[in-house]
């Protein structure tokens, strides 16, 4: 590998790791310093954990973000079916205001709904955050499952109908197997881009508890402690953990689904 090549790789990984090292690190700092170690303790982990308020924003972070996977997923499979097999004269227009939103600026929305919602005189809670994640991460989503629907085989669908299949066997059997790798990655990123998210968040949350990243910028304005980098590493933690299980699931049913069709006949014509 040449030299040049090998100093952009390691600045690279400087830059993308260094702020992710700084939080683990002082979050384990005995003091209260942030600007030397004076120690290794678990003290603020300790904090973390016994402070309530932030126990039922990270409880209420973790519900919304498994909620808005779901319905990202559920929705985001039929959207990039209906777009990939569809009429395409009728889901190109609706494909393409749907991927426009990838363009179109969170902060932008964030406003839309806040507004839609107060004048739809509806309150502000979890539900309200529930939805502007979902629509968010729904078009991700749908963009993910949309390629891997784009480049499946035909002649396996019309395979399984030739063997007497029907409609639901062959999208038990056929269909899902195929679409099962990329469902788990978009998955995992849904839930990802949810848990983190802060714009939407701090719009359209509610006075009574907020989502884990507000509660963390509102502690922020009496300064920054130990105790959040320990929640910021607590964040990342579990952001990791789901990507590297998506990654994981993703994998292994990729490989589930190159196994052998034979295995599978018997099945489809019932």
């Amino acid at each position: 590998m040449p030299v040049w090549l090998g100093v952009i790789l390691a600045t690279t990984l400087a830059f993308l790791t260094v702020p992710l090292v700084v939080i683990f690190v002082f979050s384990f700092n005995s003091s209260t310093s942030l600007s030397r170690m004076e120690g290794v303790s678990f003290r603020w982990y300790e904090t973390a954990f016994t402070n309530p308020d932030v126990l039922g924003s990270l409880g209420m972070s973790f519900g919304i973000a498994l909620g808005a996977m779901l319905i990202s997923v559920v929705l985001g499979t039929g959207l990039a079916w209906a777009f990939v097999r569809g009429n395409r004269k009728f889901t190109k227009p609706v494909e393409g205001i749907t991927l426009t939103t990838l363009i179109t600026p969170e902060l932008a929305t964030a406003i839309g709904l806040l507004t839609l919602f107060t004048v739809a005189n509806f309150e502000l809670s979890w539900l309200t955050v529930l939805i502007g994640h979902s629509m968010f991460t729904l078009v991700y989503v749908t963009v993910i499952i949309g390629n891997r629907v784009r480049s499946m085989d035909r002649s396996l669908e019309e395979a399984a109908y030739d063997l007497g299949a029907s409609g639901f066997a062959c999208f038990r059997y056929v269909v899902l197997p195929t679409l099962a790798p990329a469902v788990m990655s978009a998955a995992a990123l849904a839930f990802v881009l949810s848990f983190g998210d802060f714009v939407t968040s701090v719009f359209l949350t509610g006075t009574d508890l907020s989502p884990l990243p507000v509660r963390i910028y509102g502690m922020l304005r009496f300064g920054l402690t130990p105790e959040i980098n320990a929640i910021g590493a607590m964040l990342t933690m579990v952001t990791v953990v789901v990507g590297l299980v998506g990654v994981w699931l993703s994998t292994r049913t990729s490989a589930q689904s190159r196994r052998p069709k034979n295995s599978r006949k018997s099945q489809l014509v019932h």
